[in-house]
């Protein structure tokens, strides 16, 4: 499947789509709590 597909959705399955959904849900919220836990070395760079 081509990237393009994908990105149309014309061709995804209802379960594909809720792969990427929670992927990109996860990412989000990982890189979140990332920032959070990495707030006070960035404070230490400024």
């Amino acid at each position: 499947m081509d990237v393009n597909e994908i990105l149309e959705g014309e061709t995804l399955t209802g379960k594909q789509a809720i792969i990427i959904f929670f992927g990109f849900l996860l990412l989000v919220i990982s890189a979140g709590v990332l920032l959070v836990l990495l707030s006070d070395v960035f404070r230490a760079l400024i």
